[in-house]
């Protein structure tokens, strides 16, 4: 009897791991099924500019997801710009202090518009920071970004312009996007900054723009299998400004294009999901397969967008447009150039040669990114023997292509050339 009872268990479990098996296989296939579905239901649109490039382009994989997923992790070993997040759950009030703290301002004279910053503003701005409400915490916030807004050193509307009709304002760090993720760690005096921590930022940001979630909804807008990133350069839809890159939970296709998720405040302050329907040559499912093709055509899509200092105004910067560009794919990079130039991908340092060097090496190695102290630019290869770039230009405060002449200042101070493949 106890004999039978055995082979009767063996033959369930044995039926149990064929069932399994099978389901395992049955999801595959329908990931399957349903990623060919959704390749084939992206609307492909191409920049007139980059079709004289696409022709000649590889549709080969550079990486695939695992090796992106890869150097994503090998970025962030190489890297001291990245901040761990996810496990940011508890800092002292000293680890606090010295986030806040690491920001100084600026000398005077500065200037916003016609008004001149005096001492008495910069002691306005300074005791907004709440020093002495600096508390330890075992439970720091999680929270998201619902509305594309400005991320500050200091907690204040002021700018910090060198000229009264100023471009670049010192106070002025970085652009959030849309469903950053991130750990709230302190609030101003007046209630209306918080000091927050993103994965490649610290910094202050308006409270109304940031929403607090649980474990549970952080999980679901940022870690969901299911999703969509934008692939245009900037979407204007429901009230909502979406950079490229963007990274929202997927629902179902549509007649209309997809169904995708914001997160968004209620009356109460209080995250809530909002529902979208973005059409299908802006979003794609999962990321975009990483080829020479699709950088092409989704680093043409910027041509003409404003370019402004630090992502203000819903411009671009130079490394906040390579950056949006390498999210379509899913991979990071450090938020600056200057920690970009050495941390990312396969670095051919240019320092020590001449021009004609330079271009020798530039011709066998492309698409590239391209630095010199303070900027950035994407290398598009040589045509009928002339180089051509694509780069948000501060000078011509736009993104804009160009050739890279053998007179330009921009080839006698490129320094470094990177490959991400």
């Amino acid at each position: 009897m106890i004999k039978f009872k055995k082979v009767v268990i063996i033959i369930l479990l044995i039926i149990l791991c064929c069932g399994c098996n099978s389901k395992k296989k049955d999801n595959r296939e329908n990931d399957s099924m349903l990623s060919k579905e959704y390749d084939s239901s992206y609307i492909e649109v191409i920049p007139d500019n980059a079709k004289d490039y696409i022709d000649a382009a590889s549709g080969d994989l550079l990486l695939s997801s695992k090796d992106i997923k890869n150097y994503n992790e090998e970025i962030r070993k190489k890297s001291n710009s990245f901040y761990d997040i996810d496990s940011m759950n508890s800092l002292t009030r000293e680890e606090i202090l010295s986030y806040i703290e690491k920001y100084q301002l600026p000398e005077l004279p500065k200037y916003d518009g016609e008004l001149e910053i005096t001492a008495s503003i910069e002691k306005e701005i300074l005791d907004n920071r709440n020093i002495s409400a600096i508390i330890s915490s075992d439970a720091i916030s999680k929270g998201l970004i619902v509305r594309r807004t400005n991320l500050k050193s200091f907690p204040t509307d002021y700018h910090f312009f060198d000229e009264r009709e100023g471009v670049f304002d010192s106070l002025q760090e970085t652009e959030l996007s849309v469903n950053t993720p991130l750990r709230i760690l302190h609030v101003s005096s007046d209630g209306k900054w918080n000091f927050v921590v993103t994965e490649t930022y610290a910094g202050w940001v308006k409270e109304e723009d940031i929403v607090i979630c649980s474990d549970d909804e952080w999980d679901y807008f940022i870690n969901n299998s299911s999703f969509a990133v934008i692939t245009t350069a900037v979407l204007d839809i429901s009230d909502t400004i979406l950079d490229m890159g963007v990274k929202l939970p997927f629902v179902k296709t549509t007649p209309e294009g997809y169904e995708l998720i914001l997160p968004a405040r209620d009356e109460r302050g209080k995250l809530t999901k909002k529902s979208i329907v973005v059409s299908r040559d802006k979003a794609h499912i999962g990321y975009l397969p990483y080829t020479v093709r699709n950088i092409y055509i989704e680093a043409f899509k910027y041509e003409g967008i404003p370019y402004s200092w630090g992502g203000m105004d819903y411009g671009v910067d130079c490394s906040s447009y390579v950056s949006n560009v390498l999210k379509t794919f899913g991979i990071i990079l450090p938020r600056n150039t200057s920690s970009q130039k050495i941390s990312a991908g396969k670095i051919i340092d240019l320092s020590n040669k001449n021009i004609p060097e330079k271009r020798e090496v530039l011709k066998e190695n492309f698409p590239s990114l391209l630095y010199q102290p303070g900027h950035v630019m994407i290398y598009l290869g040589r045509r009928d023997g002339h180089d051509y770039i694509i780069h948000a230009s501060g000078s011509k405060m736009k993104v804009t292509y160009e050739e890279l002449t053998e007179t330009s200042s921009y080839l006698k101070n490129i320094d470094r050339q990177i490959l991400i493949f």
